[in-house]
């Protein structure tokens, strides 16, 4: 009886041992496995960061990218078309300087810019002579006259952005010369004269 009793004995302190190592690594392997999931959690937060990040500098070079297209758009309608004081279709139009120089680079006319004040004298530009006659700066409007050919051309009460044509020598059989208004000020106008490349005048 003693010695089945101490072989229990010895079996029951065995059994409390071994719950005692099985509840010390249960303990060990949730400890483990919060642990592994904080670092998991936190993987992910950094990686969720990261791409964050990564979708901002896309949103940015896309508008960057997007931004020259819409400058390009800009330009494309700017440089659009209209119908001069004769009924005819005009060519390209620029409404400022830095259209202007877009239109030379084209190549298509010969350009010439002009700053005319009010005066009877004529100032030449570029082929022909132009006279500023008067100005209506609030309506945006101009009386000019035109010497091309030994003959005198007036065009009354033109509005800025109007393409004012006429023809000279040579130059109905190709298209009409072109004068654009960018600005109407008192007593001046600025703008350009556009004519068709085959009729021999260079461009400034």
């Amino acid at each position: 009886m003693e010695v089945t009793t101490q072989k229990i004995g010895m079996t029951q302190a065995e059994v409390a041992d071994a719950k005692s190592r099985a509840e010390s690594i249960r303990k060990q392997q949730v400890a483990s496995d919060q642990k592994l999931s904080q670092e998991i959690s936190a993987a992910q937060k950094e990686s969720e960061a990261k791409i964050g990040a990564v979708a901002t500098d896309v949103t940015g070079a896309k508008k960057d990218i997007e931004a020259p297209r819409t400058d390009l758009g800009a330009t494309k309608t700017k440089l659009d078309r209209a119908t001069g004081d004769m009924g005819v279709m005009s060519g390209l139009i620029a409404r400022n300087h830095d259209d202007l120089e877009e239109l030379k680079r084209k190549g298509d006319r010969n350009y010439f810019e002009f700053s005319l004040q009010k005066s009877k004298t004529p100032q030449r530009v570029g082929p022909v002579q132009m006279a500023l006659n008067k100005t209506d700066p609030k309506k945006s409007k101009y009386t000019m006259t035109v010497l091309a050919d030994d003959k005198s051309i007036e065009k009354k009460d033109k509005t800025a952005g109007e393409p004012v044509q006429f023809y000279v020598k040579g130059s109905a059989r190709l298209a009409p010369y072109e004068i654009v208004v960018f600005d109407v000020g008192k007593n001046k106008i600025t703008g350009y004269l556009a004519t068709p490349k085959d009729t021999g005048a260079a461009a400034k």
